[in-house]
């Protein structure tokens, strides 16, 4: 129990003489206020944590920080996976807005190959109506009846 007291006083004496050096060193003045708060709330919890240690309240601050940095942590990891999961969705439509824009194109281009095909075949039956006569060719597969 001696011990225990003296490492107490040990750790409230240690943490006061750090606390004047960094207030001190400190060169803005308006955040002395806001340190020595913060420094002032972690001096109580120093002074008081053997009486919450023997109310066995320190396991329940512990709990109950874990538990709320762990509810912070989870709603900052589900908020991430929202907006990661909409730009997906962003991502996603714009690359089908770009696959519907190139299948437009080739179909655009597949109808004026057609036209263009089309009109060549038309121009040589209308060659062929107007006196040029195209040679008529026979191909026979087998035996000829020559022989």
């Amino acid at each position: 129990m001696k011990e225990f007291i003296y490492g107490w006083i040990q750790d409230i004496t240690f943490y006061t003489l750090l606390m004047e050096v960094v207030l001190h060193v400190l060169p803005e003045q308006g955040q002395k206020k806001y340190l020595q708060f913060f420094m002032g709330i972690v001096l109580i919890i120093l002074v008081i944590s053997p009486m919450l240690s023997a109310a066995g309240l320190d396991r329940q601050l512990d709990e109950t920080y874990a538990r709320q940095t762990y509810d912070q942590e989870l709603q900052e990891f589900q908020q991430r996976q929202q907006e990661i999961e909409e730009e997906y969705e962003r991502r996603l439509e714009e690359r089908v807005e770009e696959a519907a824009g190139e299948l437009e194109a080739l179909e655009e281009n597949a109808e004026r190959q057609e036209t263009a095909g089309g009109g060549q075949e038309q121009e040589a039956e209308q060659e062929g109506e107007d006196g040029v006569e195209i040679p008529e060719i026979r191909v026979e597969i087998g035996e000829s009846e020559e022989d």
